[in-house]
C-alpha cells in the first residue's frame, strides 16, 4: 500500500538543483489529502462554458440526419452554422428540444434578462432595489441562485489555486440592464464579473509561477544534464514518498530523459505551462479587436487548464442583447439589431448566419486547443466538457424553446459523443444534472428549481 505523506506535498512542488534548474512533478498520491487519495487514479475533469448571444437560425444550426449519421447540411442547400465543427464531429454532442421552463416562473418580462438570468441557474429572477425598468429590464436585479459552473466549482474546485476562472470579451456591465451582463453566480446578487483584459488576466494567473523570461533563457543556455542537477533533491523526495509514488517518479524522470533536448525549447511543455506569452497591445474595449482579444482569452484559458490552475472556466462573448458590430465580417449593423430583422429580411438573416458561424469557428479554436494537450492515454478534451450556450432560441421572438446546446468532450468517457440528439419534454435543468454527474457528482438529481427536474438525461451517456 502506498502510504501518503502525513502533510500533503504542494501541487507546485519542483525538483530543484544548482543554478535555478527546476523540474515539475506529476500528480503524486503524496500531493493529495488522505481523504481524497483513493481517487488519485481518476482523470482530472474540467468544465468550460462558452457563451454567445442573441439566439440563432434553427434550420441553419440544426444538423440533418439521425442520431449517429447527422451532417452539417441544410435542406435546400445553403451555409450551415456548425459546418466549421466537422473537424471535431466525433467529439460533439448536439442537443435539441430542451426548454428553459424556469423562464415561465418568477418576475421579469424582458427576454434577454430572462434568458441570461435563467440560462445557467434554472432559477427565478430576483427584482433589485430599482424595481422594473424600461422594456421590463431589471436594472439591478439578479439571477435567483447559483449557476451550474459555480455549483461544479464548489465540488471540484478546491484542489486548484483558482476555484474557477471567468474570461470575458467585451462583456461589459450595463448598469441599466445588469442581468443581461452576467451569467456566473455564486448565489443571488453574487454575480462573478468576467475579466475582459487579457493582460490583466495574464498578470493574475501567471506572474506568480516563478519563471521569468531571463530565467527561462538561462535555463536554455544550461540545457546540459538537467536531471544530474536535481539528483540530490530527487533522492530526498524519493525517500519521503511511498512505493507507488516512487514508481511514478522514476517513470516521470525516464520520460524527461527522453525529452530533455526539447523540454525548454520554444513551445516546449514546461514553457507552455510556466511562462505563457503575455498578451500585449490589445484594447479590450475595441469593437474591431474583438476577435484578437477573444483568441488571447481562449489561449490563456487553455494554459490555465493545462497548468491545473483551475478546472472550471467560462468565456462570455459580449453580453445578452449583444451590440457587437462584426466589422471583420463586413457588417455595419450590430448583432442585436440583426437578430430582430432576420425573420423578415433575407440579408439580415444571412448576416446572422455568418455571425453564428463565426462563433462556431471560435468554439472550434478552443476545443482544438484543449484537444492538442496530451493527457494520460488521450487528451485534456477527453476529460472535459465544453458547453456552448445561448440565452435564446429564436433571437427575434426571444424564445425559451428549442434552445440548442452543443457539447464537446466526453468527461472521461461519461458522455457518448459523435451524436445529434432530440430530447423533448425535459427542462434544461436536467442537462445540468447530467453535467454534475459527468463531473463525478452523482449525489444529486436536481439543479435549479427542483420541481422542474426529472433527473439526468440518460440519452447523453
Amino acid at each position: 500500500m502506498n502510504k501518503p505523506a502525513s502533510k500533503p506535498l504542494s501541487r507546485r512542488t519542483f525538483l530543484r538543483g544548482a543554478g535555478g534548474v527546476a523540474i515539475g512533478l506529476p500528480l503524486l498520491d503524496a500531493m493529495i489529502p488522505a481523504a481524497r487519495a483513493g481517487g488519485a487514479d481518476g482523470p482530472r475533469k474540467r468544465f468550460v462554458v462558452f457563451f454567445s448571444a442573441n439566439g440563432t437560425i434553427e434550420e441553419a444550426f440544426r444538423p440533418e440526419g439521425g442520431v449517429d449519421d447527422f451532417s452539417f447540411s441544410r435542406p435546400g442547400g445553403g451555409e450551415h452554422i456548425l459546418s466549421p465543427l466537422e473537424a471535431i464531429r466525433d467529439d460533439l454532442l448536439i442537443v435539441w428540444g430542451l426548454d428553459m421552463v424556469s423562464r415561465n416562473q418568477g418576475p421579469g418580462g424582458n427576454g434577454h434578462d430572462m434568458g441570461m438570468g435563467h440560462m445557467l441557474t434554472c432559477q427565478e429572477l430576483l427584482v433589485g432595489p430599482s424595481g422594473i425598468g424600461e422594456f421590463s429590464h431589471l436594472p439591478d436585479g439578479s439571477a435567483g441562485g447559483i449557476s451550474i459552473d459555480q455549483e461544479i466549482a464548489n465540488r471540484i474546485g478546491s484542489e486548484t489555486p483558482f476555484r474557477s476562472l471567468e474570461f470575458g470579451v467585451r462583456s461589459l456591465l450595463d448598469l441599466q440592464r445588469q442581468v443581461t451582463s452576467r451569467m456566473c453566480y455564486r448565489g443571488p446578487f453574487e454575480a462573478l464579473p468576467p475579466e475582459n483584459d487579457p493582460a490583466a488576466a495574464f498578470d493574475a494567473l501567471f506572474t506568480d509561477l516563478g519563471t521569468d523570461p531571463t530565467e527561462l533563457a538561462a535555463l536554455r543556455a544550461r540545457r546540459g544534464s538537467v536531471l544530474d542537477k536535481v539528483a540530490d533533491d530527487f533522492n530526498r523526495l524519493n525517500a519521503k514518498v511511498g512505493a507507488g509514488d516512487r514508481v511514478k517518479l522514476e517513470a516521470h524522470l525516464d520520460a524527461i530523459r527522453e525529452l530533455e533536448q526539447s523540454l525548454f525549447t520554444e513551445g516546449g511543455p514546461l514553457e507552455a505551462c510556466a511562462l505563457p506569452q503575455r498578451p500585449e497591445g490589445l484594447d479590450p474595449n475595441s469593437n474591431d479587436q474583438y476577435p484578437a482579444v477573444g483568441r488571447a482569452q481562449m489561449d490563456l484559458m487553455t494554459m490555465a487548464l493545462t497548468c491545473d490552475l483551475t478546472r472550471v472556466a467560462s468565456i462570455q462573448w459580449s453580453t445578452a442583447q449583444s451590440g457587437i458590430r462584426h466589422s471583420w465580417l463586413g457588417h455595419s449593423a450590430n448583432h442585436h439589431s440583426l437578430s430582430h430583422e432576420a425573420d423578415d429580411d433575407p440579408a439580415a438573416r444571412q448576416q446572422l448566419i455568418e455571425i453564428n458561424q463565426w462563433y462556431a469557428e471560435q468554439y472550434l479554436y478552443l476545443v482544438q486547443a484543449m484537444k492538442s494537450v496530451p493527457e494520460g492515454d488521450g487528451t485534456m478534451l477527453d476529460n472535459s466538457v465544453v458547453l456552448w450556450v445561448n440565452e435564446q432560441g429564436n433571437g427575434d421572438l426571444h424564445t425559451a424553446t428549442d434552445v440548442p446546446f452543443v457539447m464537446a468532450g466526453s468527461a472521461g468517457g461519461y458522455l457518448s459523443t459523435g451524436r445529434n440528439l432530440q430530447i423533448d419534454g425535459r427542462a434544461h435543468n436536467d442537462l445540468f444534472v447530467s453535467m454534475l454527474h459527468a463531473m463525478g457528482q452523482t449525489d444529486t438529481n436536481t439543479f435549479g428549481l427542483p420541481e422542474l427536474c426529472q433527473g439526468p438525461l440518460d440519452e447523453l451517456t
